[in-house]
């Protein structure tokens, strides 16, 4: 037993001799801790819409790649090189593809005339967007006569002549080269207070339109609303200014057109296709203010800058557009004979002081009404009326009420608010309806 206890006492000391070896033991990994994953919350956004519109504009880069050159042989045998140009976007005379399927981009134009890009595309059979057709708006009718010998036909006399009206198409030479859409008179708009007068031979811009600065749009007429003999065509503009007094004269105003035009021998229609803008008494102050280059009257379309040196002092401004034909000389021309109003507008403007611009037209307005001065718009006398004469009828009843108690010396010690509650005396009632008459009659008399 002894033994065995000494055995295991050195097996006890060799352990114990083990011991710092295993204190040296290579620690297990600490795991490293992975951090919390956060998911980032996402707040909606409004964007106004002509906010970012305006803002795309800005940073849009204002060059555009023109296709390259070519060169074309005319229908004369002439051959000729073609100058592709890109306007509001528009690219004009570009070299048409050798092969079609009738899948081709085409633009189209908003009431304002500016572009839009339109592209067919085929969805149950059928085309959308499909190029625009003009029927025979652009056509030519001709006669044609053929006699029996020419034609043939087994039910004709032998000295009959048989007369055909057949229509040819146009000169398509330069018309292919533009993808806008032709004015036509079916695309006419409407203008006038009730909207029962023709446009014509505008199509784009509707009238009282408004049209931003520093944009481009098309302005579009039917170029065979002329006689045969014009070949070109001027735009002009001319400003309008708005009177607020003038609208309560309109009936004088127009008996005295009338009577000037009897008295310079002129068309009537130029009364009867005045905008709205004129017809609520306008009058154009500066005629011509900007006037366009001769312009071809096949071409149909004219690229409308709006340009900052017509505002002037302005913000925005009536302008009339009129177009002029060549057969027509400058001392003859009417510009309110087949013109359409629009209004030029300097756009949103985004600032700090932007409360200035609300002060401003406050001093108009009170300018407006210390003397003889015409403003552009204001404030609805018809509204300004009613607002002053319902508290002036107010105050007039209660006054006339006051006198009537006065006057007739009514007791109204015994009116109290529990017997109007609970029960009226007759000769309560009566004080009463004789109040409420004679406010009746003095709101009546106001």
């Amino acid at each position: 037993m002894k033994v065995l206890s000494l055995i295991a006492a050195l097996a006890l000391c060799a352990e114990a001799v083990r011991l710092p070896h295993v204190a040296e033991e290579t620690p297990a990994p600490t795991p490293i801790a992975t951090p919390a994953r956060l998911e980032k919350r996402m707040r909606d956004v409004i964007v106004n819409k002509e906010y970012a519109k305006n803002q795309a504009a800005k940073t849009a880069s204002s060059t555009t790649e023109l296709p390259p050159k070519w060169v074309r042989t005319l229908s004369d045998g002439k051959v000729e090189i073609v100058f592709p140009t890109v306007i509001a976007g528009v690219t004009f005379s570009a070299k048409p593809p050798k092969t079609t399927d009738g899948l081709e981009p085409w633009v189209s134009l908003k009431d304002d005339g500016s572009p839009k890009t339109m592209r067919p595309e085929i969805k149950g059979g059928r085309t959308k967007n499909a190029q625009p057709t003009y029927g025979t708006y652009f056509q030519t009718a001709t006669t044609m006569y053929h006699s029996k010998e020419d034609l043939g036909a087994h039910n004709m006399a032998d000295d009959e002549v048989f007369e055909e009206v057949v229509y040819l198409d146009e000169d398509q030479t330069n018309h292919k080269l533009s993808p806008l859409i032709r004015c036509t008179p079916d695309r006419y708009k409407k203008k006038g207070i009730a909207r029962d007068k023709s446009t014509e031979p505008f199509c784009t811009p509707k009238d009282d339109v408004r049209l931003i600065k520093d944009k481009t749009y098309f302005v579009t007429w039917y170029s065979r609303f002329f006689n045969k003999e014009v070949k070109n065509v001027k735009i002009h503009l001319s400003h309008i200014k708005e009177s607020l007094r003038q609208k309560g004269l309109k009936k004088r105003d127009d008996e005295a057109a009338e009577e000037e035009v009897k008295e310079e021998v002129t068309d009537e229609i130029v009364l009867s296709k005045r905008s709205a803008v004129l017809e609520h008494g306008g009058k154009v102050t500066e005629l011509s203010f900007y006037t366009s280059d001769w312009v071809s009257n096949e071409q149909g379309f004219f690229p409308l800058y709006i340009d900052e040196k017509w505002f002037g002092d302005e913000y925005w401004r009536k302008v009339l557009l009129s177009i002029q034909p060549d057969n027509v000389a400058d001392e003859d021309f009417d510009h309110k004979k087949n013109s359409l109003v629009v209004e030029i507008w300097k756009g949103a403007k985004v600032s700090k002081e932007h409360l200035q611009d609300l002060k401003k037209l406050e001093e108009k307005h009170a300018q407006a009404y210390l003397g003889d001065v015409e403003i552009e718009e204001g404030i609805d006398y018809e509204k300004y009326m009613i607002m002053i004469t319902m508290p002036t009828c107010v105050i007039i009843a209660a006054f006339g009420m006051y006198l009537f108690v006065t006057w007739n010396r009514v007791d109204l010690s015994n009116v109290r608010k529990r017997n109007i509650r609970t029960k009226i005396t007759p000769r309560c009632h009566n004080t009463i309806s004789n109040l409420i008459t004679l406010s009746m009659i003095r709101c009546i008399t106001c």
